[in-house]
């Protein structure tokens, strides 16, 4: 009886045996743009985001633009099977590698390649420039009472886990050949996030406004923040850090303080996934040196209309708790706009 229980079991059969006994699978792998490496869990991969659950930090939302490539768990070794079973061994080492490549992007275009490299650059396979320009019909009431023209700015570029932000406005308006308005603005940003919600960043601002008598403010400094929400439908993050302010004006005595700055941005999708709420702000407050606080809103609405163009109203509020002599602390505007974003 032995003899024929031995004689049932062929070769092939030990061979599938063997292969079942090989290790499990004891991790999934994301590979970032930037080289960096995440172990855990994917819990999904979805076209804007990969969930990984790890024992470091918990459950990471991914933005897919910084993957470069998923992989769940090593792939098992390929066993040269014998005969009958050679078949069943190949089909399962190819769906084995199959789930180990990253899933094509939705818009047909290539995956990225593999890369051995583990510095990011601003060509790292992923990166994302988007941005838009406004031109807007507004109705001032503060230092400069009028309507006037402006022309507003935002561009966005990421690579890997890198983040580069500018937004700036620009208004100059003339009356009967007389300038009227002289102002402009620009905050540029840069942002590196870590493997958690948590990111540093580094920012500076510029702002001239002529009939304010304010030659040029000038203030920046690093800042830690953290993104609560970040994807198509949500966006919220709040960050803060050390500020130094300097203020250059026409005729009024230069202004000087250090303090703390931070900055609130926030958008939602509303109304059918189309009308977009946003709020950005900017506040400042002086501990040491000229005493200032400043504080600058913009709060809107936006609804795309076709090829790109974009329409919307917004309400700016800008503060200066100690302006130039004969200048007021508040300026408000209100802006209809309408645009074009690429992204």
């Amino acid at each position: 009886m032995i003899s024929q229980l031995r004689a049932s079991i062929s070769a092939p059969t030990l061979s599938l045996a063997g292969l079942l006994c090989l290790p499990s699978v004891v991790a999934d792998e994301v590979v970032m743009a930037s080289g960096d490496r995440l172990t855990g869990r994917i819990l999904h991969a979805g076209q804007d985001r990969v969930l990984l659950k790890t024992a470091y930090a918990g459950i990471l939302a991914i933005e897919r633009g910084q993957v470069q490539a998923l992989h769940r768990g090593p792939v098992p070794p390929v066993i040269q099977p014998t005969d009958a079973a050679a078949g069943d061994v190949a089909d399962a080492s190819q769906a084995a590698r199959r789930r180990a490549a990253p899933p094509p992007p939705a818009d047909g275009s290539p995956a990225p390649a593999a890369s051995t490299s583990t510095r990011s650059s601003l060509f790292t396979p992923g990166s994302k420039l988007s941005g838009r320009v406004n031109f807007a019909l507004s109705d001032d009431k503060g230092n400069t009472d009028k309507n006037e023209i402006d022309f507003d700015y935002q561009v966005d570029y990421r690579w890997g886990w890198n983040r580069f932000n500018s937004i700036g406005t620009f208004e100059f308006d003339t009356n009967e050949g007389e300038k009227t308005t002289d102002k402009w603005s620009s905050h540029n940003h840069y942002s590196r996030r870590f493997p958690t919600r948590w990111y540093g960043a580094a920012w500076l601002g510029l702002k001239h406004d002529r009939f304010a008598d304010l030659r040029l403010r000038t203030l920046g400094g690093p800042s830690v923040g953290y993104l609560a929400f970040e994807g198509k439908a949500l966006n919220l993050s709040l960050e803060a850090g050390p500020t130094l302010l300097a203020d250059d004006y026409y005729d009024h005595t230069d202004q000087k303080s250090v303090g703390v700055g931070w900055l609130l941005r926030y958008d939602q999708l509303v109304w059918l996934d189309r009308l977009q709420l946003y709020h950005r702000q900017f506040g400042y407050s002086a501990f040491d040196g000229d005493p200032k606080t400043l504080w600058q809103s913009w709060t809107g609405l936006r609804v795309p209309l076709a090829g790109g163009f974009t329409g919307g109203i917004e309400f700016e509020y800008d503060y200066d708790s100690n302006p130039a002599v004969e200048a007021k602390t508040t300026d408000t505007t209100l802006r209809l706009k309408l645009g074009y974003q690429w992204q």
